[in-house]
């Protein structure tokens, strides 16, 4: 059984942390495991909660929304 971290999630669903996080705090997504290895804290999906992260993602994710600055819609990053 595979863990993902928030930054490994991010990178595979194409994200920013800061959008999974915010995900997260509005309970959007499957709450993060918890486990102390070590005494170090960590925290993480198994493929099952990441694979409803990836369903919510397809469903409610539109990209990058208005720009501040200028009232537009925000460019997009060539990858």
């Amino acid at each position: 059984m595979k863990k993902y971290s928030v930054s490994e999630a991010a990178e595979l669903l194409e994200v920013d942390r800061a959008t999974v996080y915010r995900w997260l705090r509005k309970k959007l997504v499957p709450s993060l495991i918890e486990e102390v290895v070590a005494g170090v804290r960590v925290t993480y999906w198994t493929e099952k909660e990441l694979a409803k992260v990836t369903e919510y993602k397809a469903t409610h994710y539109c990209g990058k929304g208005i720009d501040r600055r200028t009232g537009k819609k925000a460019k997009q990053k060539k990858a």
